[in-house]
């Protein structure tokens, strides 16, 4: 008999699902049990975070052994966002909607996302809205926002604009809510960045947020990030890493006779490779334009070189596809209250 060992998933809403795989399972059949428990159809934009021994973040592979990749006997995962979808309107189920409120909710709370004091009062109103209600002089009286953890430790005045903003919000359901909510984070400047830190050739800390778009390059300390340059993936020609270096190698302008390539410096190999894996999941997930599911494609021509690692996947047109050409019903789905949860969780 094989052996079998349980899996803890920690989920977006604080609960915990428990799975039972063996030891040649691989990671696909946890996803997909997760995915089956949560009532989610639209399932590329999610995955499962592990620690290594080194207490770095890593993707579980869905094509890849579990065991093989969790290889201290630690089955703890975490359900999160991994690739963003670049506008609400791309979502067709609530439970999608939801999940990805949940993750912004933390990435707030977290300060991975950050915005001015308005907009922040804005989302926070429709949090507000979506598990309160309608604003209630009785039942909302002086306090009653102390109880969400996003404004636990907000100054007074801020809490008294939230609270006028959520009675603006009356009559709004909380599936409305997650739309305007997941609206108006759409538009941030790092909504949906997957960030790495790196090195210029100066020496000088950087980091390069990975999303929809391209690659970002910020300096400072998070929150206070100031970005220096945009790299859209239409001006990539190609990402390749050796060692501890990533290279972008830029589209030469038909002007030009030589090509750009743009060099960071990465802590480790690991942590470099696992830029280049965000690069290769954001390129291939956003910019594909193919019918198909993709499970271990030959080598792409923009990812040449560093190592055998593919997207395996449904593509975003790919989902956009099926939700147009498919009828979708209304599938119930419990929701969680961050009241009922704690504040900060990071990894």
């Amino acid at each position: 008999m094989a052996e079998v060992f349980a899996c803890q998933v920690e989920v977006l809403d604080g609960s915990t699902v428990s799975i039972d795989v063996n030891k040649r399972t691989i990671g696909e059949v946890l996803l997909s049990e997760v995915f089956k428990h949560l009532g989610l159809e639209e399932t590329d934009y999610f995955g499962l975070q592990y620690l290594d021994s080194k207490e770095q973040v890593h993707w579980l592979d869905p094509q890849k052994i579990i065991k093989k990749q969790v290889k201290k006997g630690r089955f703890n995962f975490r359900f999160r966002v991994k690739l963003y979808p670049v506008s609400v309107t791309f979502l067709f189920e609530e439970a999608t909607r939801y999940f990805l409120a949940l993750q912004l909710k933390e990435d707030l709370l977290n300060e991975k996302l950050f915005c001015s004091e308005d907009t922040l009062a804005v989302m926070n109103s429709l949090i507000v809205q979506g598990e309160a209600g309608d604003f209630d002089p009785v039942d909302h009286s002086d306090g009653y926002l102390d109880d969400f953890p996003s404004l636990e430790d907000k100054p007074l005045e801020f809490k008294s604009k939230v609270a006028e903003l959520h009675q603006r919000n009356h009559g709004l359901l909380p599936a409305e809510c997650d739309k305007r909510f997941l609206d108006v984070a759409c538009r941030l400047e790092r909504y949906g960045m997957d960030f790495h830190p790196v090195l210029d050739i100066s020496s000088i800390n950087l980091l390069l947020g990975i999303s929809a778009k391209g690659v970002t390059v910020f300096c400072g300390e998070q929150p206070f990030l100031t970005p220096l340059n945009n790299f859209p993936w239409v001006r990539i020609a190609g990402v390749n890493f050796k060692g501890k270096q990533i290279l972008f190698e830029m589209v030469t302008p038909p002007t030009e006779k030589y090509t750009e390539v743009i060099v960071f410096h990465c802590p480790t190999r690991q942590i470099c490779k696992t830029l280049w894996k965000s690069c290769v999941e954001h390129h291939t997930f956003f910019r594909t334009v193919r019918t198909d599911n993709i499970r271990r494609p030959s080598t792409n021509s923009l990812f040449r070189r560093g190592s055998t690692f593919r997207f395996s996947g449904r593509t975003q047109f790919k989902l956009l596809q099926e939700g147009t050409q498919s009828r979708r019903s209304s599938r119930r789905f419990e929701r969680i209250s961050s009241r009922n949860r704690s504040g900060r969780r990071t990894m």
